[in-house]
C-alpha cells in the first residue's frame, strides 16, 4: 500500500490509445487473459471503460454494460503493485454512480470462488451471492467455480 496514492490517480474513461497498456495489465494479471480483441470490441461497442492510471501508466480498469434496468461489471483489474490502495473502490464506485444516472437497478459480476479479496471488496458494496457457475474459469488444473452476486441500486 503507497500512502495517499489515491490522490495522484487519474480516473477517465478509456480510449483506444490506451489499448495496448489495458491489454499488458489483462496478460500480466491473468492466466488466461481476454484477447486484445476482446478489450477492443468493448471500446467500440460502447461498453462503459474506465481506466486508472498514475504516472501516465495504466494500473486499473474496468468494464461494464450498464443499461436502464440490470448493469454487469465484466472485468475489473487492478496492478498487483497497486492493489490495496483503494482504486478497485473507486472504480466500482464510477459503475455505480453511472447506474444512478441511468437509472439501472441492479449490477450483476462473476468471481472466483478462491478469489478472497475481490469478495471482500463486492461484499462491503453490498453485493451479494446468487449462485455458482460450475467450472465458469478455466485454470491450469482444469476449471474453477464462480460466485455470482447481485447488487440492488436504491
Amino acid at each position: 500500500m503507497i500512502a495517499n496514492l489515491l490522490q495522484f490517480i487519474d480516473f477517465e474513461d478509456m480510449r483506444m490509445i490506451d489499448l495496448d497498456q489495458v491489454y499488458d495489465l489483462e496478460c500480466r494479471s491473468y492466466e488466461f487473459p481476454w484477447s486484445r480483441n476482446i478489450l477492443k470490441d468493448c471500446l467500440l461497442n460502447k461498453y462503459d471503460f474506465y481506466i486508472a492510471s498514475y504516472n501516465n501508466k495504466i494500473i486499473g480498469y474496468v468494464i461494464s454494460k450498464i443499461s436502464t434496468h440490470e448493469s454487469h461489471i465484466l472485468n475489473l483489474t487492478i496492478d498487483k503493485d497497486y492493489r490495496g490502495n483503494g482504486i478497485a473502490s473507486e472504480l466500482i464506485e464510477m459503475i455505480i454512480a453511472k447506474c444512478h444516472v441511468l437509472g439501472s437497478k441492479m449490477i450483476f459480476l462473476e468471481t472466483r470462488v478462491t478469489n478472497k479479496p475481490a469478495k471482500k471488496l463486492y461484499e462491503k458494496y453490498n453485493f451479494h451471492t446468487i449462485g455458482i457457475r460450475k467450472g465458469y474459469y478455466k485454470t491450469s488444473a482444469g476449471r474453477e467455480d464462480a460466485v455470482v452476486y447481485r447488487c440492488l441500486i436504491d
